[in-house]
């Protein structure tokens, strides 16, 4: 049975395991290429709330079947990424149809309730 799906990275974390990492977490993260920081609230009935620069905006976090973390941040179209612990550090990729994997995000902080 040749999957035709890419191979995901070591480390890629299970539903189960993303679910628990951030569901009712603020977590701290930054952007891999812009170096953007932002706070986000993943509230426990898949609501979140997301301060960067001083900006507040609302949206919905949800978790695949295939166990991506799926942000829908207001008006914007839902993105869907792996999550993939790397030594004590948690990270967000986006996977090619090509196999290739694009870290995007690098997640500093995790605590628990919402902490602004």
């Amino acid at each position: 049975d040749l999957s035709t799906k890419p191979l995901l990275p070591l480390g890629t974390l299970k539903k189960k395991q993303v679910i628990k990492l951030f569901s009712g977490q603020t977590v701290e993260s930054v952007t891999a290429i812009k170096s953007r920081v932002s706070h986000t609230y993943y509230a426990p009935d898949g609501s979140d709330e997301q301060i960067r620069n001083g900006t507040k905006t609302y949206g919905k976090w949800r978790v695949s079947s295939d166990a991506r973390i799926c942000l829908q941040i207001e008006a914007r179209r839902e993105k869907c990424r792996i999550i993939v612990k790397e030594g004590d550090e948690y990270k967000k990729y986006i996977v090619k149809k090509n196999g290739h994997h694009q870290h995007s995000v690098s997640f500093r902080t995790f605590a628990p309730g919402k902490q602004f």
